[in-house]
């Protein structure tokens, strides 16, 4: 599924997450084209318009996955991709995203898209948990997630070969903090205590600067 239309604006700079449509689609085989944008993805090879159209036929149809394009202010085309996956039963899910858009990187996108996904992975979707996984030299990429309270749960080495070499994984794991008694009724672990302060702090920024239009 495509997620409902949401927009974030801070410190004079404003997204929009969107429902993607087949007129984006060119813009994402442009978008996946280069090896700088895929340096830290698993792909390895470039999209063409029929891959495309059946990733954007499989993700209408999902009904475990919540995608969104990403417009920033200044652009009239989305520049990445934001999503929730694998949201199952048991209150999990994972996420991603792709800033395919080079010009857009390390201006804010990706917090701001952060941001208004985690709030609707807690606050609609009811999630307790929200998984993810950063390649170890794409630090950040880590850091916009720990910003919003993703915790580094543990480091899986050598899952990925690149430039010749192999690098490790971080897995990070965001908890919601209103869930916290479900989740650990034994008490919180000391680890996970700056990221579920970060990630009630981001909850209050959000629910502040998200709008849905």
């Amino acid at each position: 599924m495509f997620g409902l239309t949401m927009r974030i604006e801070m410190d004079e700079l404003g997204i929009t997450l969107r429902a993607l449509s087949k007129n984006d689609l060119p813009q994402v085989v442009n978008g996946f084209t280069s090896m700088k944008v895929h340096r830290w993805t698993t792909q390895m090879y470039a999209q063409t318009l029929e891959n495309e159209e059946e990733w954007y036929e499989n993700n209408r149809k999902a009904q475990d996955s919540c995608v969104w394009g990403i417009v920033p202010d200044g652009s009239e085309v989305p520049v990445g991709v934001t999503g929730l996956h694998r949201i199952d039963i048991h209150g999990s899910c994972t996420s991603g995203i792709i800033i395919w858009d080079t010009s857009w990187w390390r201006k804010g996108v990706a917090t701001r898209a952060h941001l208004a996904r985690t709030l609707y992975a807690a606050d609609y979707l009811n999630r307790l948990t929200i998984k993810s996984m950063v390649r170890c030299k794409n630090p950040a990429s880590l850091n916009a997630l720990k910003r919003v309270g993703y915790s580094v749960c543990g480091v899986e080495p050598r899952t990925f070969f690149r430039d010749g070499e192999w690098v490790d994984s971080h897995h990070l794991i965001w908890l919601n903090p209103q869930r916290i008694s479900l989740i650990y009724p034994e008490g919180l672990p000391k680890e996970y205590e700056e990221g579920v302060v970060k990630a009630t702090e981001s909850l209050e920024k959000a629910r502040q600067f998200v709008q849905f239009v």
